[in-house]
This record gives structure tokens, C-alpha cells and sequence, in this order.
């Protein structure tokens, strides 16, 4: 069956067993309920709900399961990759609470809670969650696909600390799965949720804060529309061969249309900029990064100690929703001339390109089996770019035809060992 033949019988029921918003499409608020950070996809269900705790979360899994009726989980939004069309999108962010335990330095993460969230908890008791590069990202589905931290060549994969989740089965039953349910929780940490499973909550390990360093050094490598400088892009493959595990980095290349909204310094220009996190002495990160420094001129040095709840400006990146579509790559080795590719102008759409120094802690073999991918691998390389909404919503298939950014991934592929789900994001297909 189809749940837009009933729509309203069922809305009834529904709100007659969850305490959190039951929304109809013509119903004030249902846009605002479905609201995503990808705005390139568009969710087209007959009811959202909003669970305002876990009953409510069974309650809907119940009620989807018992009529037959397509369920699909919404939290942040960052890695959607394909938007229901019908049925019911249940939304979770309502599950935002934190409990730190700072004597077991341990968090308890509802299934809504966004990585800031936690760093604000544990940050009054000196410790901080192995979160990634922007604090908006969900925790929970972070760890899904291993999830690669701020520190994660000396910390390791997020995976990695996770001590249990609490999920509800396909047929509404609440479970605590951890180690001892070996393959469900292997499963959960790498390849995520079976579809009918919402995971409500995790217990995840904190680390020491211990003094961060971070921020990013900016060159101007040349025009957009000529071939640049790839001095400084050869230096980071260079240096990363030789740096220590207690230094995390990614090197993100963009070049900039000439236009009037852009600050003068961007404006028809390609930038790179080298994002550096680690702990340790400013002297240390100096020491350290003295050689990218060398390399070339920056037009802007942040490279300072910052609190982790300030650890966003790390990367740098705009927290603002978009539409786009990501693609990446997992190589074992970072070719000198595949690199040079991203000096030049190639006649597509804008692209990002972000190149992930893996190794290191994110290397190591898991004390507790997992499913996550890129163990194996020396660097992550993604291609952001961005994709017309109004196309992507009405025919996601075709978006992804005309703004897919895997052509710029091709001279990485030689030396692919595999694709990292969590930076494969975007419109693909209808649901």
C-alpha cells in the first residue's frame, strides 16, 4: 500500500501515539520540519514526524512497520544522497541530549546531536570528542562510515570509541548493541544502519583536550584560467610522506570565479590552503610546519592554539547549506602528476578539491572488529561541487549527470584502494 491513498487516517493515528509533530505537506511547518543542510535533494513524504524521544522513535518504526508503509530516518541532512519520495521521514534532531561522564570519560550522544553539541558538554570537564572538521555534522551518522576526526592520524577513526549503541530494530524493539553482538556492531561502525533501524543513541569515549593547534596556511598558486604554480601542491605530498602521526592535514584547492561578490584577494584566482590540526606547543607546530611555509608565500597564516570548541576554523569551511554533490577516492599513494592537475584550468564546473592525509592512528587495525573503509589507504581525495537545486530536486538522476565532480577524481584513480561513504554525497537517483 501506499501511505498518500490515507494519508490523513494514518496522520491521526500517528498523532494519537508520539508526543512530537505528526505534518501533512499542506500542513504550516512541514518544510520547516524537513529542513536539510543539502539543499540539492528535496524529501517528498506523505507525514513527517518529528520524535521528540525515543518512544516516540519506536512508536513510528512500529506503526511504518505494521502498515506497510516506507520509513526513512532525517537528522542533519550533510550526507544525503537520496530523498524519500512518499511514505514517512521521521526526523531526529530533537534528540540532541549529551550526558558526559567525566570520571569514565565517556559521552552518552542522542541520535540528533550534532558534534558542537558534544564539544560543549565535554569541554567544561577538559575533554573533547574525536568530532571532524565542522561542529554542525550529526555524531551519530558520522560514525557510520568510520568518521575521520579532527586528529585522526594520532586519535584514529571515531568508529574507533565507540563503546554501544542503543537501536531500534525493524520491528520496533529497543536494543543495546556493543561488542559482544560482534558482527551488528561491526556493522554499525563503517556501514551504518540496516533500512527499519534507527540508532537513538551511542556511548562514545573522550580524549584529554590537551592543547590544540590549529588553523590553515593560504597560497595563491595562480589565475583560475591559466595554469599555476604547483610548487606548493608537490611540497604537501612531500611533507606528508615524512610528518609525524601527532599531525593531522588536508589540502583543499579551489579556484575562484572573477566576480564582484568575492573578496579582491580571491577574485579569478586558485587558492590553496593547507588546514593543520594537532596537539602540542606552538613551537612544536611551527617546527613542524616549517617546510609548507618555505614552500611559498601565504596570504594568510592562522596556524595558532584554539580551543577545540573553537575547532571549526581548522578547515575553514562555510556552514552554511548548499546544494552539491561529493565524490572521493581512498589511494595509496598521491601521484606527483595526477596533482598537478588541480594547478590547471580544465573548462567544467566549479569544483573543491580536498586532499586528506590519512595513516597514522587511522591505519591501525581496530581492537574491536569494524566495517569501516580506508584503513588501508594514505589520503582521501573528495571533489565537491555544486549542483542547481531546482534540477536536483525535480530529476536527481540528471543533476548528477551534469555536475557530477568524478571527472576531477580520474587522475587519482590509478591508485584507488577503495571509496570512503561518508564524503559521497549528493543527488543519485530517486528513492
Amino acid at each position: 500500500m501506499t501511505i498518500s491513498n490515507e494519508a490523513s487516517r494514518l496522520a491521526g493515528a500517528l498523532s494519537r501515539a508520539v508526543a512530537g509533530p505528526v505534518l501533512q505537506p499542506d500542513d504550516t511547518g512541514f518544510a520547516d520540519e524537513l529542513a536539510s543542510f543539502q539543499l540539492g535533494l528535496r524529501h517528498r513524504p506523505d507525514l513527517v514526524v518529528g520524535a521528540r524521544d525515543a518512544d516516540d522513535v519506536r512508536a513510528v518504526v512500529r506503526f511504518a512497520g505494521e502498515n506497510g508503509v516506507p520509513l526513512t530516518v532525517h537528522s542533519t541532512g550533510h550526507g544525503m544522497c537520496l530523498a524519500a519520495d512518499g511514505g514517512i521521514v521521521l526526523t531526529v534532531r530533537r534528540l540532541n541530549g549529551v550526558v558526559v561522564d567525566p570520571i569514565d570519560r565517556t559521552a552518552r550522544v542522542e541520535g540528533g546531536t550534532t558534534w558542537g553539541d558534544v564539544a560543549a558538554a565535554a569541554a567544561p570537564h577538559g575533554l573533547v570528542p574525536p568530532s571532524g572538521s565542522m561542529a554542525s555534522v550529526g555524531a551519530v551518522g558520522y560514525t557510520f562510515g568510520g568518521g575521520i576526526s579532527l586528529l585522526g592520524r594520532s586519535d584514529g577513526w571515531a568508529s574507533d570509541f565507540v563503546r554501544s549503541f542503543t537501536v531500534v530494530t525493524a520491528d520496533g524493539e529497543e536494543r543495546q548493541v556493543d561488542e559482544n553482538d560482534t558482527e551488528t556492531f561491526a556493522r554499525l561502525r563503517g556501514t551504518g544502519p540496516l533500512p527499519g533501524e534507527v540508532v537513538t543513541a551511542m556511548t562514545i569515549r573522550l580524549l584529554p583536550e590537551g592543547a590544540l593547534q590549529g588553523g590553515g596556511l593560504t597560497f595563491d598558486i595562480g589565475a583560475s584560467d591559466a595554469e599555476g604554480d604547483s610548487a606548493v601542491l608537490h611540497a604537501f605530498r612531500e611533507w606528508t610522506a615524512g610528518a609525524p602521526d601527532e599531525i593531522t592535514s588536508t589540502l583543499r584547492v579551489m579556484a575562484f570565479p572573477d566576480g564582484d561578490f568575492l573578496p579582491p584577494p580571491l577574485r579569478g584566482r586558485r587558492i590553496a590552503r593547507v588546514a593543520i590540526a594537532m596537539r602540542g606547543t606552538a613551537e612544536d607546530a611551527d617546527r613542524l610546519v616549517a617546510p609548507l611555509r618555505k614552500a611559498a608565500q601565504t596570504i594568510e597564516d592562522t596556524l595558532a592554539p584554539m580551543p577545540f570548541t573553537e575547532s571549526a576554523r581548522v578547515h575553514a569551511e562555510p556552514d552554511t547549506p548548499g546544494p552539491y554533490i561529493g565524490e572521493n577516492v581512498l589511494i595509496d599513494t598521491l601521484d606527483p602528476t595526477a596533482l598537478e592537475t588541480l594547478a590547471r584550468p580544465n573548462g567544467h564546473t566549479m569544483v573543491i578539491m580536498n586532499i586528506r592525509h590519512l595513516g597514522g592512528a587511522l591505519s591501525r587495525t581496530p581492537v574491536v572488529p569494524d566495517t569501516v573503509r580506508g584503513r588501508n589507504a594514505r589520503y582521501l581525495v573528495a571533489a565537491v561541487s555544486p549542483v542547481d537545486p531546482e534540477v536536483s530536486v525535480s530529476d536527481p538522476s540528471a543533476a548528477h549527470e551534469q555536475a557530477s565532480p568524478a571527472w576531477a577524481l580520474e587522475p587519482f584513480v590509478p591508485a584507488q584502494v577503495g571509496v570512503s561513504p561518508g564524503f559521497t554525497v549528493g543527488p543519485r537517483g530517486k528513492n
